[in-house]
């Protein structure tokens, strides 16, 4: 199983016990990113999850049609990729 991203590679993060937070740093000066709520969740997803069907599990999570937050939800993605926090997940190696 291969998730769709990973953390860029001078990045760290880590989840609260509950799964209700994700800390993530560029190291070593950060700043830190605390991920809440939706942006936990999709974090989850994104990046522990199979590639395969990870934006239906952050719309399942949140009980709404997947179609519905697709745009929102890569525009979050695409966000933390440009500040280098998430990469594409490399799916030549499993």
């Amino acid at each position: 199983m291969t998730p769709a991203y990973r953390a860029g590679a001078d990045v760290a993060a880590t989840t609260s016990e509950d799964g209700a937070t994700v800390y993530v740093a560029r190291l070593p000066a950060g700043p830190i990113l605390v991920l809440a709520g939706a942006g936990a969740v999709i974090w989850a997803e994104a990046t522990e999850g199979s590639a395969d069907g990870w934006i239906d599990r952050v719309a399942d999570a949140f009980d709404q049609p997947a179609a519905g937050i697709a745009s929102d939800v890569l525009a979050f993605v695409h966000t933390l990729g440009s500040q280098g926090l998430l990469e594409a997940a490399d799916f030549t190696s499993a």
